[in-house]
């Protein structure tokens, strides 16, 4: 079969034209988006239903060959404008430039609380295509999100995931940092670490491919200098082409001093603060390592004499003052060696040296005890009895060497109290000479 036009050329480039403008806006009908086209002039060619719709107020008026600043000054006029607009004229003179333009697109909030946003374009032949888009929905959604993150009561920092400048700061952060957002919103995160760490975290930072569970204990410094122990937690978050990390900020201050102090506690007595038994073994232990420098290793067992009498005659809370009182005494004789208490009234002391073992030390803790105890308006008067021992640093063995020790202390004690024993003659020479 063959088709024969009827009518000529010109009949059939008018059918063409016609046939398109139907697909046309058989096309903008079909978009989920209000949508209009305008011609060089800015007059209205088309637009679609939902178009229509959206702007009721207007439709009347839309006739093709309109001009879109006509229908703005209609809308002006009789106060029918959706949009919150405070400067009329200021508010057309805006309008009519962004939409002159190559390309514009901006959001704006209608009277009702819906958000649409504005989205022309030119077309070649200078004619413009509008599409307005309504993102109340979004606009809700961020809104809730902006809350949920203005509210968090943790603090929780935006930052930029290649410079990693801040960005944004919920109202926490600045409570916890205690700097002025435009402060807070000039510094990098990596800005509140402590000295040293501030690369390491920015190196990790970056490096960062997916979210990230806080297992690191940092320390941090607000803008008064205090130091918080933190768990950082971070989401990587794409934003367009922009890599984007959400970090929030736990401060385990609190729990790390705890476990310091827990661990304090398991390795000091709790009454004098002195180091524990344990310590002192742990001590003498890391002390008879084999080293590089040969050495003695000295042990010092003291025992407090006199003391039983102060429990029975001034109670319990008079011998607990005395114990602390000559376990800072002891202390201070010390000159720097570890002191512990074993338990009871029972010390000793530790000295690692590669010379010649300082009697003097003995001596020294003798004569702390020589002044009386003043507790509760009464003189307590007690002494101590020392007994030493020491063993080089490759043969040393830790019981034998306290045990040793134990037993001079015991010489001594038998000796008339109040002064001190050496384990061992053989060990005279070494230890009789004054450090």
């Amino acid at each position: 079969m063959v088709w024969i036009e009827v009518g000529g050329p010109e009949k059939s480039a008018g059918l063409a034209v016609r046939e398109a403008n139907l697909r046309l806006r058989y096309v903008i009908e079909m978009l989920p988006q209000a949508v209009c086209v305008f011609d060089a002039k800015d007059r209205y060619v088309l637009w679609n239903q939902k178009y229509a719709e959206l702007y009721a107020d207007i439709a009347e008026y839309l006739t093709p060959g309109i001009p879109f600043e006509e229908i703005l000054k209609i809308s002006l006029a009789g106060g029918s404008i959706q949009e919150v607009v405070l400067d009329q004229n200021a508010w057309l003179s805006e309008r009519m430039a962004k939409f002159r333009q190559v390309a514009s697109q901006e959001e704006r909030q209608m009277k009702d609380g819906r958000w649409l946003r504005y989205d022309d374009r030119r077309t070649p032949d200078g004619g413009a295509i509008g599409m307005r888009i309504d993102i109340t929905s979004l606009k809700q959604r961020e809104e809730w999100l902006r809350q949920l993150f203005e509210a968090n009561p943790m603090p929780m920092l935006l930052c930029d995931g290649d410079s990693l400048a801040i960005l944004e700061a919920n109202h926490a952060a600045l409570q916890f940092y205690g700097y002025e957002r435009s402060v807070l919103l000039a510094k990098a995160v990596c800005d509140m670490h402590a000295e040293g760490q501030g690369e390491e975290f920015a190196a990790r930072l970056r490096n960062l491919d997916g979210d990230c569970e806080a297992r690191t204990v940092w320390r941090q410094r607000t803008a008064k200098g205090r130091e918080h122990h933190v768990l950082i937690y971070v989401r990587l978050l794409h934003e367009g082409g922009d890599r984007r990390l959400l970090l929030t900020i736990a401060d385990v201050s609190d729990r790390v001093l705890a476990e310091a102090e827990a661990n304090r506690l398991a390795h000091h007595d709790v009454l004098t603060g002195l180091p524990n038994r344990m310590q002192f073994y742990k001590a003498l232990d890391e002390a008879l390592k084999p080293q590089a420098d040969e050495g003695l290793v000295v042990v010092y067992c003291l025992d407090l004499d006199g003391f039983k009498p102060v429990n029975d005659t001034f109670g319990h809370a008079a011998g607990d003052e005395v114990l602390k009182m000559a376990g800072e005494r002891l202390l201070s004789a010390a000159a720097g060696h570890l002191v512990a208490r074993l338990g009871g009234d029972e010390f000793a002391i530790l000295v690692k040296t590669t010379g010649q073992a300082d009697t003097d030390l003995a001596e020294r803790c003798i004569s702390a005890f020589s002044a009386p105890f003043q507790i509760k308006g009464f003189s307590i008067g007690i002494g101590v009895s020392i007994g030493i021992a020491a063993a080089s640093v490759t043969d040393g063995d830790r019981e034998t060497l306290v045990q040793t020790a134990d037993r001079a202390l015991y010489r001594a004690k038998s000796s008339g109290r109040n002064t001190w024993r050496i384990a061992g003659d053989e060990l005279m020479p070494a230890l009789m000479t004054a450090g």
